[in-house]
């Protein structure tokens, strides 16, 4: 932020969804901070305060509309302040929002980011309140670098946009269509991330990072080989590829390159070739079944995680019990479960009645929670005895003595920190990779004792030629 920022402009700004929204606020901040402002970790003490939304289930919608009424009372003692909502919900909803009795004086969508702090100095010098929610085609905000930024971890969005058209998605609405950022500055943000803001692990953001294209040629697999050969990086995740056009040289580079972790979460959303194409989803049960296939045979310790939506339109019973044998097969790691919420503007809301009664849903839900939490806690039982290497993220979230990091395959782990230390001497290991030998587990955690005595000259960092036992 730049020096001078004065005590009325102070910006608070909370996020609500995925990692693009919260990749999208650091950008947001980053372009107030070049106007003046101050970041405050309190609405109560802001000026502005903007809520970043997400407009992919009904929840989300609900949490920001009980949210914006919680903060009736700051604009009742301070008419002066400005109240925005941003992003995918702001894009779907426009000027909707405005007349619902909320206190919003400002709805922008994701695109729209450059105007915002124009906007707003537009709304307090009395100009009123703005709807701005047009799609663009191009803008991808490349040269702004937010320093999205969580201890040693951040966040690098690569792309924009989907073409994919899931019959449930509202994305293509909100987000617009599919633009690849230039590779030269992706590159350049995470050799910045290393050196200035000491990032040990970047997770490249996309609605659908398979379709990263540029004109000459390059693709997603050629862009990780570049960061890879021209930063530092100790690590590099992605998040999400589409089944459909899983690259086979993708999964060969990540097999080969120990830097590129071997974590994919792969979204299957339904078990049923019925279901899926209903959902427009470009794929069948087979070819999910035959890429996992490939996936495993490439990379035995794959971590495999998972999207799936229960009770979508016409679901029968038989089809919900195809999803469940093919999550028995697929033996994922971890799945984000949820149950069908019809979405403005998306081909399915206007096609098929919601028909799965809501007590149908549920049920469903809850069997198929039941058992994925089965199968997890199975493969984690699988890794106790076996040692894996650990990049140390900070303390656990129940004692500061023990620490906390992930195995390339995205499995959390708890250990013991160093014999004679304090959370005083957490930045000194904080990003430095530590063989850990897992011990025991629970559901959702891998716990174990991380072998500090093979660095007898203190810590040193692991590197990525470690040879691991096994």
């Amino acid at each position: 932020m730049k020096d001078g920022s004065t005590s009325a402009n102070r910006l608070f700004v909370e996020t609500y969804g995925c990692q693009m929204n919260e990749y999208d606020s650091g950008i947001v901040k980053r372009l107030f901070g070049d106007r003046g402002y101050s970041t405050v970790q309190s609405e109560s003490d802001a000026d502005v305060i903007l809520l970043n939304t997400c407009a992919i289930r009904e929840k989300a919608h609900e949490r920001v509309y009980g949210r914006l009424q919680s903060l009736n009372h700051l604009k009742r003692k301070n008419p002066g302040l400005v109240i925005g909502v941003l992003g995918c919900m702001a894009q779907n909803l426009g000027e909707d929002l405005h007349g619902m009795g909320l206190p919003v004086d400002l709805v922008l969508g994701p695109d729209n980011y450059r105007d915002l702090p124009q906007l707003v100095e537009d709304i307090r010098t009395g100009k009123g309140g703005a709807t701005l929610a047009r799609l663009s085609s191009s803008e991808t905000y490349e040269e702004i670098e937010p320093e999205v930024v969580s201890g040693c971890l951040a966040f690098v969005t690569i792309m924009r946009g989907c073409d994919n058209f899931c019959s449930f998605c509202v994305v293509p609405f909100t987000r617009g269509r599919e633009r690849s950022r230039n590779p030269d500055s992706i590159v350049q943000e995470v050799q910045n991330l290393v050196k200035n803001r000491n990032v040990a692990e970047v997770t490249l953001l996309g609605q659908n990072v398979n379709s990263y294209k540029m004109d000459d040629g390059l693709d997603f697999a050629g862009l990780v080989r570049r960061i890879l050969d021209e930063t530092e990086i100790k690590r590099i995740r992605f998040t999400s590829p589409h089944p459909h056009d899983f690259p086979l040289h993708l999964l060969e580079l990540m097999a080969e390159e120990k830097r590129f972790c071997n974590h994919i979460h792969l979204p299957l959303q339904a078990g049923s070739t019925d279901v899926l194409n209903r959902m427009n989803r470009d794929y069948s049960r087979e070819s999910f079944l035959t890429l996992v296939g490939q996936i495993r045979e490439l990379m035995p310790d794959v971590g495999l995680t998972t999207d799936i939506i229960v009770g979508f339109p016409g679901e029968t019973e038989e089809q919900f019990q195809e999803t469940l044998e093919v999550v028995e097969q697929c033996q994922f790691d971890m799945a984000y479960m949820f149950k069908y919420s019809e979405r403005e503007h998306t081909l399915a809301r206007k096609k098929f009645a919601d028909d799965v009664p809501e007590d149908v849903k549920l049920d469903r839900l809850s069997r198929l929670i039941s058992l994925q939490t089965s199968l997890g806690a199975q493969k984690n039982r699988q890794e106790v005895g076996k040692v894996h290497e650990v990049l140390i993220e900070g303390t656990s979230k129940r004692s500061t003595s023990d620490w906390m990091g992930r195995t390339d395959s995205g499995k959390v782990v708890v250990f013991p920190a160093p014999e004679g230390t304090g959370i005083q001497d957490l930045e000194s290991y904080r990003g430095q990779l530590v063989h850990v030998e897992i011990q025991s587990c629970t559901q959702a955690t891998l716990k174990g004792i991380a072998r500090w005595e093979e660095h007898p000259t203190g810590f040193e960092v692991a590197t990525a030629d470690s040879t691991l036992a096994s």
